[in-house]
């Protein structure tokens, strides 16, 4: 078994073995990474606060779904807790949750994302139309009816 070899730490001088800090300099490393973006350690707590809502739901209600835009309620076992207004549209991160079963919430999700597409100036919102756009459909042309021996391929409807 090799050993690491001891070097000294840039931060303050201690000698460490195959780490990149010391046990005081990583922990204020820590510290400060979590200062930066707290958003990103507090998952553990939203994950107990989202199942705490879900339960909740589920005492009152049973295992039953809302719906959402044109799906009406539903029975369904498979329920999440969503955000009211996503915290990337500027909802805050502690804000109202709603409880719907996972496919009422990702056809929520398909909706947002085609309508921040729209406004980015990606594609059309259209009602009912597929989340993924759908090729053109062409018009074939017969062989001898072309007035040249060329294939013109093919022809937007």
């Amino acid at each position: 078994m090799t050993r690491t070899l001891l070097r000294s730490w840039l931060g303050c001088g201690r000698s460490v073995r195959g780490k990149p800090r010391c046990v005081d300099c990583e922990r204020d490393y820590q510290r400060a990474k979590r200062a930066r973006r707290p958003d990103l350690y507090a998952d553990a707590a939203e994950r107990r606060r989202r199942a705490h809502v879900v339960t909740e739901w589920r005492i009152m209600m049973g295992d039953f779904c809302p719906g959402w835009l044109g799906q009406p309620a539903h029975a369904s076992a498979d329920l999440t807790a969503d955000h009211v207004k996503e915290v990337a549209a500027g909802g805050k991160p502690g804000g109202r949750l709603v409880v719907r079963c996972r496919s009422c919430n990702a056809a929520r999700s398909a909706h947002l994302a085609r309508r921040a597409m729209a406004q980015l100036g990606g594609f059309p919102i259209a009602r009912g139309a597929p989340s993924t756009p759908r090729p053109p459909k062409f018009q074939r042309v017969a062989a001898g009816a072309a007035d040249d021996d060329r294939d013109p391929g093919p022809v937007a409807a």
